[in-house]
Parts: structure tokens; C-alpha cells; sequence
């Protein structure tokens, strides 16, 4: 076997290993994380329209991410 598909039969069993589980708790708690803080941020004194700008371009890919997935795992 050579190197090459050793190392993609590798990356393949980690990735179906930490599939949908693991990935899907991280993507969870990392947005529920950041809702809660630009919400906290958005009534402190830090509001500033480039804050809240910040906090939606990390907000909008978790949601996609987080809602993609909830149709994977409702779909299968």
C-alpha cells in the first residue's frame, strides 16, 4: 500500500469517526456561545457596528453549518 493511500484511508477513518457526533456538539456550543455573547455585547457599552459585524461573519457560517446538519441527521 502506498503512502499516499495510507494517509487517505487515515483521514477518512477520522473524519467518519468524528462525523456528525462530536462536530455537531462543537458547532452547537460554539453558536450558542456566540448568540449569547453578541447578545450580551449588543446592550454593553463594547456595541460598535464593527463588533457586530465581527459577530455575524462567525455567526452566519455555524448557522449554516448547524442547520445543514439537523437536516442531515433528520433526513437519515
Amino acid at each position: 500500500m502506498s503512502i499516499t493511500a495510507t494517509l487517505a484511508s487515515s483521514a477518512i477513518s477520522i473524519e467518519a469517526g468524528i462525523g456528525l457526533g462530536v462536530g455537531g456538539v462543537l458547532v452547537a456550543i460554539l453558536l450558542i456561545t456566540l448568540l449569547s455573547s453578541k447578545e450580551l455585547i449588543s446592550s454593553s457599552k463594547l456595541n460598535s457596528p464593527k463588533v457586530r459585524k465581527a459577530m455575524n461573519l462567525a455567526i452566519v457560517p455555524l448557522l449554516a453549518v448547524f442547520t445543514l446538519n439537523v437536516a442531515y441527521v433528520v433526513a437519515f
